[in-house]
């Protein structure tokens, strides 16, 4: 059903950054979203989707009006944007390469070695 839609309509009032939103931009599909936490620093509004205020039941529509009215060589455009951002910034090879370095350096730094505090307890 995805494959078959214009874009995905997504208009949370909070989350962090939602797999669903990964997901589609994967399949070539631009996001109508909030712009809520983490959404905006992967889908950038005009290019990769649109980006609407939370709450607004008005800019809401006027996202879905302009999803409707975008030609489908835009919408393309805005999928193969959608999915270069999200393999760019989410692929697996990526995300293991990031979690590798994060290792090396936290196996490279000092060990943190602490001391219990002896406590007198008056009875």
């Amino acid at each position: 059903e995805i494959q078959r839609a214009r874009a995905l309509v997504l208009p949370s009032f909070a989350e962090g950054l939602p797999m669903v939103i990964m997901e589609v931009m994967g399949l070539h599909r631009p996001v109508l979203t909030t712009w809520v936490a983490g959404i905006p620093e992967l889908v950038r509004h005009g290019t990769d989707g649109w980006l609407i205020p939370p709450g607004s039941a008005e800019q809401l529509v006027a996202g879905m009006q302009a999803v409707l009215a975008t030609s489908p060589d835009d919408l393309q455009r805005m999928g193969d944007s959608a999915w270069s951002r999200a393999r760019e910034r989410h692929s697996l090879d990526n995300q293991a390469r990031e979690l590798k370095r994060l290792i090396a350096e936290s196996a490279a730094l000092p060990e943190i070695q602490t001391t219990a505090a002896s406590v007198e307890v008056n009875s």
